[in-house]
């Protein structure tokens, strides 16, 4: 009899949650969303990470996206993707940058911003770009050989408008299952113009607050003699439409990969590693002793990011960091979790958009910076290379505001490079805490 109504309730609870599933399959603008499955932090087991997808139009190979969620959940029993967010004013949806992922290669909360506010209690998303789902063991030129010319060139339609049109359907998914009604948006790097973009169209109905990590500030700078016309952007799209090259490839994208998979590689791609007395520039002489040699694939790596875009403004990894007891700005296998991470490929014609959209505070012929009647309270984590020896703290005359807002913080991290905003060896206690408490402070606002 106990085993009868056992199977009964259990046939129940299953129904249930297939009815549940199936609610949440199509969202109000009929995205079909596909559950794919679970995961569980492997440094907290009350830890999860449930991921959704969906294809999007106009429905090529690549025309797809995902969205990430991070969740606190104390049970013992199996994971539950569908439930409700304990607090629902407590949500925050990250948007990644260029070659970013919305899901990062290591669970630990001590690095991941997106692991740390869901152990932190916040419902956390993230969305996975279409550029995740581009086939990356394939050289640009390799995409007709393989029949997937005209993909490649569908591509080049992936403008800023239809990666807010993107994001929008996650956000809207996010809403549904938190039970929020509006929530927090950050966003990294090139994801901070992403979420300008769309705060400008969606403000008032899904956001409480903007977080830009190293992601633009609330301050544009607008020269009028700089400004480009519609005429010209309409000829630099066409020239671009008909000629490409439609993607941009990451730097050192298979040097990376390599890394990740073997670190202490004593070759690199192509050939032997080289010495450190080899290397121009050369290492910087300030280096701890550990850092001065090229023993492994993952040193190369590192050195090659320290320098990408000038001294230390991807990552300080050589500087140690001021007061501390011998680290650098950034942990080398962490940086090497960051890399090889990355996706292969990002859309060009978004590179073209935001020449255009430079030097306006709002740009008349593109729907995307019209921010001006935001009212949302901001916060900007800046480094070196936003906001070089703090020029962000005493903008020039020509700065002028791109919001209304009158709640702006802006939090200028000296000596910090791109990459160690996000991952490195102090971003708990300078980035992550403090953001952490900017939007407990504004829970109850907008």
């Amino acid at each position: 009899m106990k085993k009868l109504i056992y199977c009964s309730v259990a046939a129940v609870l299953l129904f249930s949650v297939m009815v549940v599933a199936n609610s949440y399959a199509c969202d109000p603008d009929n995205v079909n969303w596909e559950y794919k499955g679970s995961s569980v932090s492997d440094y907290d087991p009350d830890l999860k990470h449930y991921v959704w997808e969906t294809d999007r139009p106009p429905y090529g190979p690549f025309d797809k996206i995902a969205l990430h969620r991070y969740i606190h959940q104390r049970h013992n029993w199996d994971a539950d993707p569908y439930r409700r967010s304990n607090n629902p004013r407590k949500v925050l949806f990250i948007i990644p940058g260029t070659w970013d992922r919305g899901a990062p290669k290591g669970s630990s909360p001590k690095i991941s911003e997106t692991w740390f506010f869901a152990a932190n209690g916040y419902d956390v998303y993230s969305i996975e770009f279409r550029t995740g789902y581009i086939i990356p063991n394939l050289a640009y030129a390799q995409f007709a050989q393989f029949g997937l010319g005209d993909a490649l060139k569908g591509t080049a339609d992936w403008t800023y408008g239809v990666f807010r049109e993107d994001i929008k359907a996650c956000v809207e998914l996010s809403k549904k299952l938190s039970g929020a009604h509006k929530l927090f948006l950050a966003g990294r790097s090139r994801g901070g113009t992403q979420m300008y973009i769309y705060a400008a169209k969606y403000w008032k109905q899904d956001l409480k607050g903007l977080i830009s990590l190293d992601g633009g500030g609330a301050y544009v700078n607008v020269d009028p003699t700089k400004q480009m016309t519609q005429a010209q952007f309409q000829a630099n799209v066409a020239a671009f439409m008909a000629n490409g090259p439609y993607l941009s490839e990451v730097s050192g994208y298979e040097q990376s990969n390599f890394a990740g998979a073997v670190p202490f590689a004593k070759t690199t791609v192509g050939g032997p590693l080289p010495t450190a007395s080899q290397l121009n520039p050369p290492i910087p002489s300030f280096a701890p002793a550990d850092k001065k040699e090229i023993n492994f694939v993952s040193d190369l790596v590192a050195y090659g990011a320290y320098w990408s875009w000038g001294a230390g403004l991807v990552t300080n990894y050589y500087k140690p960091y001021p007061g501390g007891k011998g680290e650098t700005y950034m942990d080398r296998q962490v940086l090497i979790d960051i890399e090889s991470n990355f996706t292969r490929y990002w859309t060009r014609i978004q590179d073209l958009e935001g020449a255009f959209m430079a030097n306006h505070l709002n740009n008349p012929y593109l729907d995307y910076d019209n921010t001006g009647n935001v009212t949302l309270p901001i916060i900007f984590f800046a480094s070196e290379l936003s906001c070089p020896k703090g020029v962000c703290q005493h903008l020039p005359p020509s700065y002028q505001p791109r919001t209304a807002s009158t709640d702006i913080t802006t939090i200028y991290l000296e000596g910090y490079g791109h990459l160690d905003v996000y991952a490195g060896t102090h971003s708990v206690e300078q980035v992550k805490q403090p953001m952490l408490e900017w939007m407990n402070d504004r829970l109850g606002r907008h």
